[in-house]
């Protein structure tokens, strides 16, 4: 019954190992997403703020086109912005004349 035992339990801390090593492997081998995700959890331990954890794990997880292309993206958001901005306040300035003409008229 004892050999039967530590057969048992050998078997299991193997299986456990295995199991360790695999989870090892993912997170070394794996995505962005993964990245981000066990920064978020390392930082919700230690009482820090998981969102900009995640972020900065995302952006490290990243491939260097990808990493270009976020810069890219950024940098088009923030020349844009204000265009964008401007178009949307004089699209609210025509609705606006547009009501007080029809108000006017009715």
């Amino acid at each position: 019954m004892r050999d039967r035992s530590a057969g048992v339990t050998k078997k299991f801390q193997q299986k456990i190992r295995e199991w360790v090593e695999t989870l090892v492997e993912e997170v070394a081998h794996g995505g962005a997403g993964m990245k981000a995700g066990l920064e978020a959890l390392r930082a919700a331990l230690t009482g820090k703020n998981p969102v900009w954890a995640a972020i900065k794990g995302l952006v490290s997880g990243l491939s260097g086109k990808a990493k270009i292309a976020l810069i890219l993206l950024l940098v088009l958001g923030v020349l844009l912005g204000p265009v964008l901005l401007v178009v949307l306040l004089l699209a609210l300035l025509a609705m606006v004349i547009v009501a007080a003409v029809r108000s006017a008229a009715g």
